[in-house]
C-alpha cells in the first residue's frame, strides 16, 4: 500500500493538497452557511463588495466549489500516481479498516458536495438576483428542494466522516501519543 521510502509519512505535495483542501472546504462551509444568515453575518461585506445584493454571495461560493472540485481531481490523480505511505505502525487492524472507509468516503464527498452544489446553480428551478442580472438555471431538471436536500445530505455525511477522521487522529496524537499527526504536517 505504500511507495518507496514513504514509511515516515506523506510527501510535501500530498500534505500541501490535503491542507489546501482543509482550508478551502472550511471557508466554503462558512461562506455557504453564511448565505442563509446573510442579514446577521455578511451584510457588511455584501454592502461593501456587492452593492447590498445578498445573492452575489452565490458567485464566490460557486467559484470556490468549482475550485474544490478541481483540487479534488488533482488530489485523486496525485494519490493514484504517487501512492500512499506505509500504514502508521500504531494503527490496529480495526483502525486501518475504519481509516480506509472514512478516507474513501471523504474522497467521494470531495466530489459529491461541489457537484450537488453546482447542480443547485445550474440544474434546478431556482432563480437568483445577482446585481442587475437575474440568474436562472440553464438546465432546470431538478426541483430546488430536491437539489438542496441532496447538497445538505452530503454535508451531514461529510461531518460524520470528518468527526471519525479527526477523532482517530486525536486519539493517536493525545491518548496513544504515537504522533500520528506528524505524518501529515
Amino acid at each position: 500500500m505504500g511507495s518507496p521510502g514513504a514509511a515516515t509519512g506523506y510527501g510535501t505535495v500530498a500534505k500541501l493538497l490535503h491542507w489546501t483542501m482543509v482550508v478551502a472546504i472550511a471557508v466554503q462551509f462558512v461562506l455557504g452557511y453564511s448565505i442563509d444568515r446573510f442579514d446577521d453575518l455578511l451584510e457588511w461585506a455584501a454592502d461593501l463588495f456587492f452593492g447590498g445584493e445578498e445573492d452575489w454571495w452565490i458567485v464566490p461560493h460557486a467559484v470556490l466549489g468549482a475550485t474544490i472540485l478541481a483540487l479534488a481531481c488533482l488530489r485523486l490523480w496525485w494519490r493514484r500516481t504517487h501512492g500512499l505511505p506505509d500504514w502508521a505502525p500504531g494503527l490496529s487492524a480495526h483502525e486501518r479498516r475504519v481509516a480506509t472507509v472514512v478516507e474513501r468516503t471523504l474522497y467521494v464527498l470531495m466530489f459529491a458536495i461541489p457537484v450537488t452544489g453546482l447542480a443547485l446553480l445550474f440544474a434546478t428551478d431556482s432563480e437568483w438576483d445577482i446585481g442587475p442580472y437575474e440568474w436562472a438555471a440553464p438546465l432546470p431538471v431538478l426541483d430546488d428542494d430536491t437539489g438542496l436536500v441532496a447538497h445538505v445530505t452530503t454535508h451531514i455525511v461529510f461531518f460524520v466522516a470528518l468527526t471519525v477522521h479527526v477523532g482517530l487522529v486525536v486519539k493517536h496524537q493525545f491518548v496513544d501519543r504515537d504522533r500520528l499527526l506528524n505524518r501529515m504536517v
